[in-house]
This record gives structure tokens, C-alpha cells and sequence, in this order.
């Protein structure tokens, strides 16, 4: 299931990695830091390879350019999660 682990009130990003399994690609920093006010569970199941899964759209309140938009969870991360994965580099 995608993104099972985010609640209203994490503080989240949008998805900015993509590292090879040699350890080659690219990070990028945040523009934008946001809090999930209400997470919107999308009535269609998906089959992702051999399983069923869930998505949900996020609605996001971004505190630098102080706007509110709805996203889909494929694209949202927790900030925690980015700065792990940065910290690993």
C-alpha cells in the first residue's frame, strides 16, 4: 500500500530521490515544507504487480508559499523519510 504510514499532521515533501542500487542519481532539497490536514481514500482499488493496494490523495498545507493542495500519495513523502535518505548519502 502506498504511503500507509502518513497521518494527519506529518510534516511532508514532495518525493525528490531516485538512487540507483550503485548508489548513482540525484537528491534534491525541498522547496517546500508541508502539514497533511485530511487524507482523502480513493474508492478504486489498484493491482500493483501481485497485490492489491489503496491510494489516497493528500490535502496539504505548504508553510513557505502558505497554499493548500490536494496530491496524490505516489508523490508525497515524509520529510522525516528525506532527511534520512540524505543523511545516508
Amino acid at each position: 500500500m502506498y504511503c500507509s504510514d502518513i497521518i494527519i499532521g506529518d510534516l511532508v515533501c514532495l518525493k525528490s530521490w531516485n538512487f540507483s542500487e550503485d548508489d548513482a542519481g540525484w537528491i534534491s532539497i525541498p522547496s517546500d515544507y508541508g502539514i497533511v490536514i485530511e487524507i482523502i481514500e480513493i474508492e478504486h482499488e489498484y493491482i500493483f504487480i501481485d497485490q492489491k493496494i489503496r491510494c489516497y490523495d493528500y490535502v496539504i498545507y505548504w508553510s513557505v508559499n502558505r497554499t493548500t493542495e490536494t496530491l496524490p500519495d505516489v508523490v508525497i513523502d515524509k520529510f522525516s523519510n528525506w532527511l534520512r535518505r540524505d543523511n545516508e548519502r
